[in-house]
């Protein structure tokens, strides 16, 4: 490992390069130390840090109430006069409901219904990696789905395509096949990217630079360990056609740049990275998260069902109140506890919240619920369409369907491009196609599926109409069949179930009937 000084230069064109010696022709020793941060690999670019706000949004929100609990005011704000404690209770009794995961979770399993199909234009050997195709053991379509799902959740993701470091050894084919070193996909998170560079050449943008943060565990003393940064380099000189990478650190004072490894891409023409866009894509490696907006309806919901909890709680637990007395020291109450006070004027009461903001409340929830549906959950299908025309619900289907089959399409056209870089390592002439499902609503759906719809009306108040329509596309509700009629029937037999349980409840609560012995006065007894 050696310690060098952060460049003020290109550091394409100059320093060390593997096996040639202790300077590249033309170069010169990195001895001036960085007169700005931009000199550093950790330094952002703009259009990077243009996006950081919004992607640790829905890293938030994807680690659910413990994670949005622990960004306490970013989330819920504390009210003018509340003080520390009070707000502490609140936060605590609050609930996350996590309607952005369960949505993109949900759109990710669509597109995966079917499994990914790999053309017979593979390679047979590409083939064979496909069931391990990142070297730790996941599967192509598992690798895919959790890459998928990731995309759509911060708005684009990677695949870097590496191969095992053989160092300065020259290696023939025969001692790559007995060592097993072969191509395998590294997932690469928004989260990771540093920097991009673009350059635009005969009018193709190319990817010149890119710089990925990584963390290492480190031993810390005999037994701990400690997290470290370094920083991955990819570059791609233009004028040489050199396709590379360097492995850096920065030094502790800030100022210079530590490098722990570099090498060469064998056999590539360019960066081995392919970008897995969605629908928010706005360029090359810019994106707005897809369900951004349903993110902040979320962070909504989240704020007023805190409030209606709150409300429900000051209703359920009245306020001791006295006047005409003056106490003094602390006042104990509780059920086994009486009162006595020697002023003849004096009073004992409690105060309750009256309620009549719950209904209200209660209605903004569930609109609420409403809105997330229709912002997630439109690919899946359409809430409200009880007026719609038939035509009008192909339209909104196919829209809706579209959105998502951009998505898929982009998974597809990235794996398809990690293929070809994996077939440029082992010198093959192409790395062959694959197909991703982009057909959403043609298939009948399984008795799992019906139980997802049933637990989105329940839990997620998605309109019953809209779950019935499902149903029916599904083919579990027969074409013919008036869903007006069944929503009604459903809706009569809840109200029956619940008046049960109203008039158990009441029973249940009623005094026991007094009893009066054979031949007694009952005025008397």
């Amino acid at each position: 490992m050696a310690t060098y000084p952060a460049p003020t230069y290109d550091p394409m064109n100059v320093g060390n390069a593997p096996g040639s010696g202790p300077l590249r022709a033309g170069g010169k020793a990195p001895t001036v130390n960085p007169t700005s941060q931009g000199n550093l690999p950790s330094t952002m670019t703009p259009l990077i840090a243009g996006q950081q706000d919004a992607l640790t949004l829905v890293r938030d929100l994807w680690g659910g109430t413990q994670t949005v609990r622990a960004r306490a005011q970013t989330y819920l704000p504390r009210e003018p006069g509340e003080d520390a404690a009070n707000y502490d209770v609140r936060l605590r009794r609050s609930v996350f409901f996590n309607v952005f995961r369960h949505t993109v979770e949900g759109l990710a399993g669509f597109v995966f219904r079917k499994d990914p199909v790999l053309g017979t234009d593979v390679p047979p050997v590409l083939v064979e990696h496909w069931e391990n195709i990142d070297n730790a053991g996941t599967h192509g379509d598992v690798f895919l789905r959790a890459l998928l799902t990731d995309a759509m959740t911060s708005g684009h993701a990677g695949i870097l395509v590496e191969y095992p470091d053989t160092g300065m050894v020259t290696l023939t084919a025969a001692d790559e096949a007995a060592l097993k070193l072969r191509p395998y996909w590294v997932a690469i998170k928004k989260d990771n990217i540093v920097s991009v560079r673009m350059i635009c050449e005969n009018g193709l943008e190319k990817l010149a630079q890119m710089v990925l943060r990584e963390t290492y565990y480190v031993p810390d003393g005999t037994y701990g360990e400690k997290e470290e940064t370094r920083y991955r380099v990819l570059y791609h000189n233009l004028y040489t056609g050199e396709v590379g990478w360097r492995l850096e650190g920065i030094t502790p004072d800030g100022k210079g740049i530590v490098r722990y490894n570099e090498g060469l891409y064998t056999n590539q023409t360019q960066i081995p990275i392919a970008e897995v866009p969605t629908s928010g894509r706005l360029g090359a490696w810019v994106s707005r998260p897809q369900f951004l907006d349903l993110a902040y309806l979320n962070v909504a919901h989240y704020q007023q069902w805190s409030d209606y909890a709150t409300c429900i709680h000051k209703t359920n637990v009245p306020i001791l109140c006295t006047s005409g007395v003056e106490v003094e020291g602390t006042l104990t109450v509780g059920p086994n506890t009486g009162l006595n006070f020697s002023a003849p004027d004096a009073k004992a009461y409690y105060v309750a919240h009256d309620g009549h903001a719950l209904a209200s409340s209660k209605a903004s929830l569930d609109d609420l619920k409403n809105d997330m549906a229709a912002l997630g959950l439109a690919a899946l299908a359409n809430s409200k369409r009880v007026a719609e025309t038939a035509v009008a619900k192909t339209i909104d289907k196919s829209a809706s369907d579209a959105v998502l089959s951009v998505t898929a399409r982009g998974i597809q056209d990235a794996a398809e491009q990690a293929l070809h870089f994996s077939a440029q390592y082992l010198k093959l002439p192409e790395g062959g196609s694959i197909q991703i499902n982009r057909e959403f609503g043609d298939t009948r759906i399984g008795a799992a599926d019906v139980m997802a719809w049933a637990t989105l009306a329940e839990k997620m108040g998605v309109p019953l109409m809209t779950v019935l329509s499902a149903l029916r596309t599904g083919g579990w509700i027969p074409d013919d069949a008036n869903l007006d009629d069944i929503a009604m029937e459903a809706m009569a037999n809840q109200q029956s179930i619940a008046d049960q349980h109203a008039a158990d409840a009441a029973a249940a609560a009623a005094p026991p009937a007094s009893t009066t012995p054979i031949g007694k006065d009952p005025a008397t007894t």
